[in-house]
């Protein structure tokens, strides 16, 4: 018993300590999570967790020159497009940077986004990250 505590701790510690790890967990089939992850539009899905997270400081109003403007769907593309080799995974930046990957420089900077938003955010990327 106490070995299994003991497991338990270690790894509840490695988790804490090393955010680019990330134990799962799974969902009973048949429990809604109320997360819909499948159909993802940009208007009604991605644009309110960029703006809820993001614009405060990658807003066209607040960018400053050379700045990351996320409201603006053109740059937002670029970035989500570009090469970027994080964690030893060729992908998108962004995605990187969100997920607080350990090459990538974590945004936004004092918490990790939910779950749910991350589902998200990684199903538009992968459908080619359409702008409808």
């Amino acid at each position: 018993m106490k070995r299994e505590y003991f497991v338990l701790f270690l790894a509840m510690l490695v988790s804490c300590t090393h955010p680019q790890i990330v134990l799962k967990t799974t969902t009973p089939p048949g429990v809604n999570t109320g997360c819909n992850s499948i159909k993802v539009k940009y208007a009604t899905d991605i644009k309110p967790i960029l703006r809820d997270n993001c614009y405060e400081c990658h807003a066209t109003a607040v960018t400053t020159a050379g700045g990351l403007d996320l409201e603006n769907f053109t740059s937002l593309k670029l970035y989500l497009t570009y090469g970027f080799r994080g964690d030893g995974v060729y992908g998108s930046k962004f995605y990187h940077c969100i997920i607080h990957s350990l090459l990538a420089l974590p945004m936004p900077p004092t918490y990790v986004l939910d779950t749910c938003s991350l589902r998200k955010i990684d199903r538009w990327i992968k459908l080619g990250a359409p702008e409808s």
